[in-house]
């Protein structure tokens, strides 16, 4: 849990580039929705050291919806092995870790997501995907794009802050 929050992860979503990857310049991303409705972003550099963290507030209704769609996927999700690996070299590895459930690391999703439907790897990383899918769409409805490799928001929709800031407006029983 990062340092100052009170509320436990509920969903975690790490983007990183490989060596090999065009974007290898950055360290890659990682988003954590909290129980109490904050959305963290922070971005890494090449060594994988923290850079920086914008926070945005969601609506219950976010987290009222992100669970029904975690117990739709339950029947499969905890049968998921926690690493799929695509047989050709990958330009990323995105980690996905839903509540309850242990973390998957998957290598090379888009080759992983055409696999023939009868293979392990194939079913897990296409339901992992359509639920991450699930999951983007409904910060999308509130002004945040999330996509396999990037985040960007709509200012007009929703204004990020800072942990910092949180302490200052009063807000302290948020984190």
């Amino acid at each position: 849990m990062i340092a100052g929050y009170n509320s436990r992860p509920v969903f975690q979503y790490q983007f990183r580039p490989l060596a090999n990857d065009h974007r290898a310049a950055d360290g890659g991303f990682c988003i954590i929705l909290y129980e109490n409705g904050i959305l963290s972003f922070s971005t890494y550099d090449v060594g994988g050291y923290f850079i920086d963290e914008l926070c945005f507030s969601l609506p219950s209704r976010v987290l009222q919806c992100f669970f029904a769609l975690l117990r739709n996927a339950g029947s499969w999700l905890g049968a998921s092995p926690c690493d799929l690996r695509a047989a050709n070299l990958t330009a990323y590895a995105s980690s996905f870790a839903f509540d309850g459930y242990d973390p998957i690391r998957i290598w090379g999703i888009n080759d992983l997501i055409v696999e023939p439907a009868c293979s392990e790897s194939g079913f897990f990383t296409r339901h992992i995907y359509v639920l991450f899918e699930d999951v983007a769409n409904l910060f999308a409805e509130n002004g945040i794009r999330l996509t396999l490799d990037g985040f960007t928001w709509d200012n007009q929709k929703i204004t990020p802050f800072r942990k910092s800031q949180m302490y200052s407006s009063g807000r302290q029983g948020v984190v």
